[in-house]
């Protein structure tokens, strides 16, 4: 098992590397000054000139590149251009915050999705299924940020039973965290409802025209002890469909963050995007890009774990 892990990482590493570079590009080539922000109206070019020096600007792309990179492998971030703070302690910040509102939509998004995916499978053909598959249709074709926005014009505009943004009130307490986060986390699992309910469906049903379930039919077994081992079975390819969507979960949902006011990671991109503030913007994605490498990682083993035929092919 150890020399999977071992494996597994290495596999994570150049694709880490990998990511860092696209990253890096991509926030560069962006257009725009990043330096228009930090000068005063009337800056001279040899203002200019020396704030460029002083931040690293003036030197060559692949130059900047290795000095952000080796500052990144140190967990120095930089400072932010626009908040004149520490990039790391608004990124812990807004990580804790986004990784809060992706626990709640993962728990809700996964619970449900797998629940109505199971239903479907054992129910295939029957009213309940063509129910269960419009509903992870509408999941996933209707937007998240329209959905956002839908309940806020029910539940908080209409009903008042809700607060429409923020993360907490002028109470504080426990029950008004958990009344600010319903609507996000709603909002956020939807496509993850329709994703897991699909894949748990279709996997399953593939899974009960093996001929091992004919076996363990044949030896009498009930039909919750067959069901079991059809799960089991079909675990790898649900497993990794939850993993993506649990990585897609933490990297933040920019819109619907923005839409409540959840001060998680896709508010500060959004916030960073209009600020320009290539720091804090390029420090997010990566930390974005770092959690979907590593849930996927820990999907791999379990995996592994899971299925014996992945732990004799490795």
């Amino acid at each position: 098992m150890i020399a999977i892990v071992l494996k597994r990482l290495g596999m994570a590493v150049p694709a880490l590397f990998g990511v860092s570079i696209v990253i890096f590009l991509l926030i560069n080539v962006l257009p725009g000054d990043p330096l228009a922000g930090l000068l005063a109206p009337d800056a001279t070019p040899a203002d200019r000139a020396v704030l460029a020096k002083q931040l690293g600007l003036d030197e060559p792309l692949p130059v900047q590149y290795v000095h952000w990179l080796i500052n990144v492998s140190q967990g120095n971030l930089g400072e932010s251009f626009s908040r004149h703070r520490s990039v790391a302690d608004l990124i812990k910040n807004a990580f804790t915050n986004t990784l809060i509102l992706a626990s709640a939509a993962a728990m809700v998004g996964l619970a449900t999705g797998l629940l109505l995916g199971i239903v479907a499978a054992l129910k295939a053909g029957s009213p309940a299924d063509r129910f269960i598959s419009a509903v992870s249709t509408m999941g996933l074709s209707v937007p998240s940020y329209w959905l956002a926005i839908l309940l806020i014009i029910i539940f908080s505009a209409t009903l008042k039973w809700l607060p429409s943004a923020g993360m907490h009130g002028i109470d504080g307490d426990t029950i008004d965290f958990l009344k600010h986060l319903v609507m996000p986390s709603i909002a956020t699992s939807a496509v993850t409802v329709g994703m897991v309910a699909k894949t748990t469906r279709s996997s399953l049903i593939e899974t009960f025209g093996d001929d091992f379930v004919l076996t363990l039919r044949a030896k009498g077994l009930g039909s919750g002890q067959i069901l079991m081992h059809v799960i089991k079975n079909a675990a790898p390819a649900i497993m990794t469909m939850a993993g993506l969507q649990v990585g897609y979960l933490l990297g933040g949902s920019v819109l619907v963050e923005t839409i409540f006011s959840w001060p998680g990671l896709g508010l500060l991109i959004f916030q960073s995007i209009q600020s320009r503030d290539l720091r804090v913007i390029q420090a997010s994605v990566l930390v974005i890009a770092v959690t979907f490498v590593l849930v996927n990682l820990v999907v791999d083993l379990l995996q592994t774990l899971v299925n014996p035929r992945l732990r004799r092919a490795n």
